[in-house]
């Protein structure tokens, strides 16, 4: 049922192509022109003057293209071409150009004791000559309407290009933004609990992790929806993140950031580095052996980060994938990563793009 009212849907997009966003206007002034076109050869053939039997006469005439025609772009294009069909829609479409044609001719020969137009227009040519006329002019105007609607393909197409090039783009945009507004929901529980159980420990480290747990919401919270920060404020938050970390962690050497190199006037996107952190925190166990270090270095167009994460967690593979195609999504391809392993150590390597100018709007 899913798959014919699919098709269904395709057929009737198919069908309306040529007639959508005032296309059917191309039509209604082709089929004028036609209808002018006809009237004046009447008048042209004949000794009789133009007036209203020579209209109707020629809009009588090409009723038969007409209803090839429309058979045609309405069911043989999308019935059959487009739906690759090729030999059907031409075995098809030959049979048609044959019948209709001397389906014209049959057509002028009822009409002709009504309209002497007509008579006029046929008495000095063989019946031969008359049947290549036919076929001659019916082929001619067949030509010329499948040039229309090629070009109106190739507009449908380039419409639906850029439709789909814009839709693609504010995908991307809104994944961008969804990625830098996100919690590891596991992050925030555990930090929450850490919180938690501080207080009710009477910590005197309590009041501060609420400040600096505080302070990276608020960044995050704040600062998300702009296009880029300033590198050292991106760090100073990281630096809250990893003084949180160590005092739910009772380790102060636990979670370490170090920095080198000039990062004044320089941006990056905001949480880039954040967001790295929080998956690679989130694999924290109460062995002794965990910490997670990483160092920064800041050159004039890029940042080169390494870290090294000593932990026992079981699903780290996935973590670091997450990472590599977060890291793709923000930085397009122009981000670099590599990761190892050596036992229970990873060593993670990434050079991000730099910006030397904010770019504000989002």
């Amino acid at each position: 049922m899913l798959h014919q009212y699919i098709e269904q849907k395709i057929n009737r997009k198919n069908r309306g192509v040529y007639f959508k966003k005032g296309k059917w206007i191309l039509h209604v002034l082709l089929f004028i022109a036609i209808w002018v076109a006809g009237a004046i050869k009447f008048n042209k053939n004949t000794t009789s003057d133009l007036h209203i039997k020579t209209w109707v006469a020629s809009i009588l005439i090409s009723i038969p293209f007409i209803l090839f025609f429309y058979f045609y772009c309405l069911y043989l294009i999308p019935v059959y071409f487009k739906k690759n069909e090729y030999k059907k829609f031409w075995i098809i479409l030959t049979c048609l150009l044959l019948i209709f044609p001397l389906l014209d001719i049959g057509l002028e020969k009822i009409m002709a004791p009504y309209f002497p137009i007509i008579i006029e227009k046929s008495s000095n040519i063989s019946f031969p000559k008359l049947i290549g006329q036919s076929y001659k002019n019916f082929i001619e105007n067949f030509i010329g309407f499948t040039s229309i609607l090629f070009i109106m393909e190739l507009a449908e197409g380039i419409r639906t290009s850029k439709e789909i090039f814009t839709d693609t783009n504010q995908l991307a945009l809104t994944e961008r933004n969804l990625l830098k507004t996100q919690m590891n929901p596991d992050f925030m529980i555990r930090s929450l609990d850490g919180i938690v159980q501080l207080t009710s420990q009477k910590s005197t480290d309590a009041p501060d992790a609420v400040i600096q747990f505080s302070d990276v919401l608020r960044y995050r919270l704040y600062r998300s929806g702009e296009r880029t920060v300033l590198i050292e404020e991106e760090l100073k938050y990281l630096q809250s993140l990893f003084q949180f970390q160590n005092t739910l962690f009772e380790n102060n050497n636990a979670c370490v950031l170090e920095q080198q190199g000039d990062i004044s006037n320089k941006y990056l996107p905001p949480l880039s580095l954040i967001n790295i952190a929080e998956p690679l925190i989130n694999t924290y166990t109460s062995s002794n052996d965990w910490s997670f270090l990483i160092y920064l270095l800041a050159e004039e167009r890029e940042i080169q980060i390494a870290i090294e994460l000593n932990t026992t967690y079981a699903d780290m593979n996935s973590i670091i994938e997450s990472i590599n195609n977060n890291i793709k999504l923000v930085f397009s391809p122009e981000a670099i990563f590599a990761s190892e392993k050596n036992g229970s150590t990873y060593s993670l390597r990434l050079c991000l793009p730099i910006q030397t100018r904010s770019i504000v709007s989002s």
